[in-house]
């Protein structure tokens, strides 16, 4: 299985950033295509993180060239021994290999950008294996540039059935841990059922072992979810979706906040997530807001 997780990691990396651009300039979309179908060094740089692309100015020529070698998607694609075509379709992307048999098929499943960053999952499949990837995209000098891959729908996993034990006593891990866990989910839950749009309660993610998935009982977060008010970890968690949220689909607003149920206590902090997924922090005696600073 670690092999197999190693292999979409890097599948993502080389592979999945490959879609129709929807003829449009200045989107994720549209650089992550230049990316993928780039000859030139030039236009692969410009979707590289503004630190890479001024390591790489800095390198002496020979090491450069083998660098900017690498980078390019098109020879990756080559040297691997694959090319990729569209699916019969035309809405996926396809990795084949020398004797034209579909190893890798990679799928969308939506774009999610809020101000100067982007998140997009992708859906990867070989043979009867599947795994969900999020790449990151951020917009920095007028260019979205490819800055991150991660398997976070394990990661979720993860969290869920190693929850950590014991509080917070002040220093937030197993709440920022909660909160990153109910952000996945809540990607994955409108990426699975778009047409409902983001859930109006938590308990929507979760559901008992006797259910089947839906959108009332996604089953994305073990039960203690169902719970009202959730606390955990000495937290009370609150999820609110805005009024107008409702039909929106992706581009709903919504929130959360964990708010110690010893507020006041020394050492104790709030804290604040949304859409965007940046946590925020606060050490005053209220719930944490999003004007509050981002955690560190």
């Amino acid at each position: 299985m670690k092999t197999w997780r190693k292999y979409c990691l890097a599948t993502a990396l080389i592979l999945g950033t490959c879609w129709p651009a929807q003829g449009q300039s200045g989107t994720p979309e549209a650089a992550l295509e230049e990316m993928v179908t780039a000859t030139s060094p030039e236009a692969v740089i410009k979707h590289l993180p503004v630190v890479v692309e001024e390591y790489l100015k800095k390198l002496p020529p020979q090491a450069k060239a083998g660098m900017l070698d690498q980078i390019v998607v098109a020879r990756q694609i080559e040297r691997e021994g694959k090319k990729l075509r569209r699916s019969g379709d035309g809405s996926n992307w396809e990795a084949v290999g020398a004797d034209g048999n579909v190893e890798v098929a990679i799928r969308v499943k939506g774009t999610f950008i809020s101000g100067a960053d982007a998140l997009v999952p992708l859906e990867i499949q070989r043979e009867n294996e599947s795994l969900t990837v999020l790449l990151g995209l951020r917009l920095e000098e007028g260019e979205w540039r490819l800055t991150e891959a991660g398997e976070w729908h394990s990661k979720k996993l993860e969290d869920t059935l190693l929850p950590r034990e014991g509080t917070d006593n002040g220093h937030g891990t197993a709440t920022e841990s909660n909160l990153r866990t109910l952000t996945t989910a809540l990607v994955t839950y409108i990426s699975t059922y778009p047409e409902s749009g983001y859930p109006t309660s938590l308990r929507a993610l979760s559901g008992t072992q006797d259910e089947e998935p839906s959108p009332d009982h996604a089953m994305l977060i073990d039960p203690s979810w169902l719970e009202d008010p959730v606390i955990r970890d000495g937290y009370e968690f609150r999820y609110t979706l805005n009024d107008s949220g409702a039909g929106q689909g992706r581009d709903a607003r919504w929130q959360i906040t964990a708010t110690p149920v010893e507020l006041g206590k020394a050492g104790s902090r709030s804290f604040f997530t949304d859409q965007t997924g940046v946590i925020r922090v606060t050490s005053e005696s209220r719930p944490a807001n999003e004007h509050d600073p981002p955690l560190k």
